[in-house]
């Protein structure tokens, strides 16, 4: 019986610290996307007006693939982009006519679906027509 007691004392003790561990195991990490994926997050078709959503040959489209930004009349390549407080500051080297060189740009999403480009002291509100998967080429050569 003397021997019993300090047996079932540690066996306790060794139930309760089993059970401690699966306690105080961390959760598995959920997945979050990597730097791709937030950099490809706006990956879609915009109009300027949401009626055109559906009219491949708006002049008010915008289709956006990875770090390209296709206009109607130009296609621009991210050179850079700084987040800041409520809105990220993008630089895009633009070819094509009339908006070629470099232009800087605002970018705010909105929890409506919209994103809102701000040039000097224009701003534009694009409305999301169709999101795609980040990080894909999906839509580069779509035509305009």
């Amino acid at each position: 019986m003397t021997v019993m007691k300090p047996l079932l004392a540690l066996a306790a003790v060794a139930t309760l610290g089993i059970a401690a561990c699966d306690q105080v195991a961390p959760a598995a990490p959920e997945p979050t996307p990597g730097p791709l994926a937030q950099s490809s997050a706006l990956n879609g078709t915009y109009n300027l007006l949401e009626s055109n959503c559906g009219d491949p040959a708006s002049d008010k489209r915008l289709v956006i693939d990875g770090n390209k930004f296709m206009f109607p009349a130009s296609t621009c390549t991210v050179a850079s982009s700084e987040p800041q407080v409520n809105r990220t500051r993008v630089t895009l080297a633009c070819e094509g006519s009339p908006a070629a060189g470099n232009r800087v740009v605002d970018l705010q999403t909105r929890p409506d679906g919209t994103l809102r480009m701000t040039e000097d002291s224009i701003t534009l509100t694009y409305h999301q027509c169709m999101k795609a998967s980040a990080s894909t080429d999906s839509l580069v050569g779509q035509t305009m």
